[in-house]
């Protein structure tokens, strides 16, 4: 299975607001402000034509032509801090059974590959609510590491204010992971 990541235009827009809003994915969100049409264009306009944050579509190819099928779920790197040399890594979980662990694996080491690669970052983060084991450990696959976990960070899913971990790839760690595949 393969994924390819294109960056969002506008009009990916209908799509993005229809992932964000499903319940199963905004559970997973700090923040669960729906989502329109207008916020998401407003959002493009200021954050990604600004390039504070890149968001790509995820695009599941066919394997037997390489030519992208459809797209299966949104990711992005968000707060990128050009000074500091940092950004947040983030995904969105989706209701598309095409969007499984193996599609999420590959989409978050080619958002490492940009955030290092192209962007020069040194520090890439993530947040996850300590609930949710499964995204924690997916994370850890792709080398990160709990840096510290957050108490009573942000309201969950249930109303209640929730401990998150905050987890950590640096560079130097990324460049050794990725040694050892060549």
């Amino acid at each position: 299975m393969n994924v390819f990541l294109r960056p969002i235009n506008e009009d990916d827009g209908k799509l993005i607001v229809r992932w964000r809003n499903n319940p199963k994915v905004a559970m997973h969100c700090f923040n669960r402000t729906p989502v329109t049409e207008e916020s998401h264009r407003k959002f493009y306009e200021e954050q990604v034509k600004t390039g504070n944050y890149k968001q790509f579509i995820v695009e599941k190819i066919e394997e037997s032509s390489g030519v992208c099928f459809y797209p299966i779920a949104t990711v992005y790197l968000k707060d990128i801090d050009r000074t500091n040399k940092r950004c947040q890594l983030c995904i969105f979980t989706s209701d598309d059974e095409e969007w499984n662990t193996e599609c999420q694996m590959i989409a978050i080491n080619k958002l490492l590959m940009i955030a290092f690669e192209e962007l020069g970052m040194h520090k890439v983060y993530s947040f996850v609510f300590t609930r949710y084991s499964d995204e924690k450990e997916l994370l850890e696959n792709a080398g990160l590491t709990v840096e510290t976990v957050m108490k009573s960070e942000a309201i969950g899913s249930e109303g209640e204010f929730e401990d998150a971990y905050r987890m950590v790839i640096f560079e130097d760690e990324y460049r050794r992971k990725n040694q050892s595949y060549e």
